[in-house]
């Protein structure tokens, strides 16, 4: 993924005054970093299982989300190489997982407040498990 890509998603995921536009990021997070572990799985230098695990991490949180109205996934770049290249991904799941957290706390979205965390929570493990799918050093996917 592009940094720029990267910004716009956390922009996004911002943007408290529409949940429209931070569910839809959400959803793009996910399938970014799902698209993502389906490749890492091909990686020799990578944990198979591990990023086996991130991608179905990604897709139940997904499919949990409306998807966004662009109906087109985002275009990513390769990741750099070792665990630092998967670090950009972790950290944009951590934010995807604070914004719906934030937004299930709010009294608008109570009725919506268990599916937000259940998906907040599948960020959250998705980005614990990204990390150890590559050892420092491994070549970029």
């Amino acid at each position: 993924m592009t940094q720029p890509t990267i910004t716009d998603l956390a922009t996004a995921l911002d943007d408290d005054s529409r949940i429209d536009v931070v569910l839809a990021a959400a959803w793009d997070a996910f399938d970014v970093v799902g698209r993502l572990a389906d490749s890492l799985a091909l990686d020799e230098d990578g944990d198979e299982m591990q990023a086996m695990l991130v991608g179905i991490k990604c897709a139940e949180g997904r499919r949990l989300l409306p998807p966004p109205e662009h109906g087109r996934p985002l275009e990513t770049g390769a990741p750099g190489p070792g665990r630092g290249g998967l670090e950009p991904y972790a950290v944009l799941l951590r934010h995807t997982e604070a914004a719906l957290r934030r937004l299930a706390s709010t009294p608008e979205h109570a009725n919506d407040a268990e599916q937000l965390v259940l998906v907040a929570a599948h960020a959250a493990t998705a980005a614990d498990l990204l990390m150890p799918v590559r050892q420092d050093g491994g070549r970029a996917s």
